[in-house]
């Protein structure tokens, strides 16, 4: 079969490999579409902390199955793929947060991944690791729900909620479905923040109440014009190449700042006044992936079309495509783009 193969940093390749057995208790798919996730970009430049080489790159996966060892799929059934693959029994995992098991191990990253035409998922991963897609649902809507699904828990650990004045920073792929799930999440005010032009320009795509281009303004000052002077409750960082000082300038009383996405290490130290957070109850978070039930939740708002994912989709195309459409995802040509196979 045909396969996106990151040999190391730098090295990827569409490779012919041995297609994949169906797994004892676990289940073979026919991948569908695979979309490129900026991170997909990011490892093949630079590698990532839970990545093993040779890898099958890709996480965000609409499939068919085509063998099943488990009683829960049959085969000729469409799924949606949640990537993590977690031990089950650890507090973590009990708790519903098995994103943050210490034994995770994430398809794409420690297991191939779906940007081939086959790949098999191991009985470790059932039943929480795939979600029936709805008749209605395009594979290409369904492959963009772990994306929306990692927005989900970055809200959930937040707490965007109604009445909310939120600010995500960043109008990329990402930056548009937070602005779209937290209006859904009851949001009074949405505004996006961007510097390059053409996501500023593009950004009007998730409706927000208002779009700063720091390009013509300052941030503080894009905020406060948005909010008469009253601030925001909650940031959302969807983009890495914010600059943090100012953010806890810009919070109301009891502001939330969630750190979404992963900055630099020459740009990640934030100093902040420790008395500010006392006397104005600030809350500063982190958020890393997603979890199963996440996933659940991110198919179902697409099914009932609440966050409509598919006006993100700038780019469809092959896997003999691949090289260009890794370029494109790299120079941020377009928003998201979706390589679909068996056509």
């Amino acid at each position: 079969m045909k396969a996106v193969l990151l040999e190391k940093p730098g090295e990827l390749r569409l490779a012919e490999v041995v297609t994949p057995y169906c797994p004892k208790g676990g289940v073979l798919l026919k991948v569908l579409c695979g979309a490129i996730c900026g991170t997909d970009v990011k490892m093949f430049r630079r590698g990532h902390r839970d990545l093993e080489y040779p890898r099958i790159l890709g996480h965000e996966i609409a499939a068919e199955v085509v063998c099943s060892g488990h009683p829960d799929f049959e085969a000729g059934c469409r799924v949606q793929v949640y990537p993590g693959i977690a031990c089950g029994v650890c507090p973590l995992c009990l708790q519903g947060r098995e994103n943050l098991c210490r034994k995770v191990k994430i398809i794409g990253f420690n297991y191939d991944g779906g940007l081939a035409e086959y790949m098999a998922l191991p009985p470790e991963s059932l039943p929480v690791g795939l979600n029936i897609i709805p008749e209605h649902v395009s594979d290409e809507e369904a492959s963009l729900a772990e994306p929306l699904a990692s927005c989900i828990h970055a809200q959930s650990v937040c707490r965007v909620g109604d009445g909310d004045r939120v600010l995500v920073l960043g109008a990329g792929p990402l930056g548009l479905l937070q602005a779209m799930l937290a209006r859904h999440n009851g949001a009074e005010q949405v505004l996006v923040a961007e510097v390059l032009p053409e996501r500023v320009n593009g950004a009007e795509l998730a409706s927000p109440d208002g779009v700063i281009d720091l390009g013509k303004t300052s941030l503080k000052q894009g905020v406060f014009d948005q909010t008469g002077g009253a601030g925001v409750d909650v940031i959302l960082i969807a983009s890495s190449g914010v600059e943090v000082g100012e953010l806890p300038f810009i919070l109301s009383p009891g502001g939330r700042i969630n750190f979404f996405s992963g900055l630099p290490k020459d740009r990640s130290e934030l100093i902040i006044d420790a008395n500010a957070v006392h006397y104005q109850e600030l809350v500063i978070n982190g958020s890393y992936g997603s979890t199963a039930a996440d996933n659940a939740e991110a198919l179902r708002l697409i099914g009932k079309g609440i966050i409509p994912v598919k006006r993100l989709i700038s780019r469809i195309t092959g896997i003999s495509d691949i090289e260009a459409a890794f370029l494109g995802v790299e120079r941020l040509d377009g928003l998201k783009t979706v390589i679909k196979f068996h056509k």
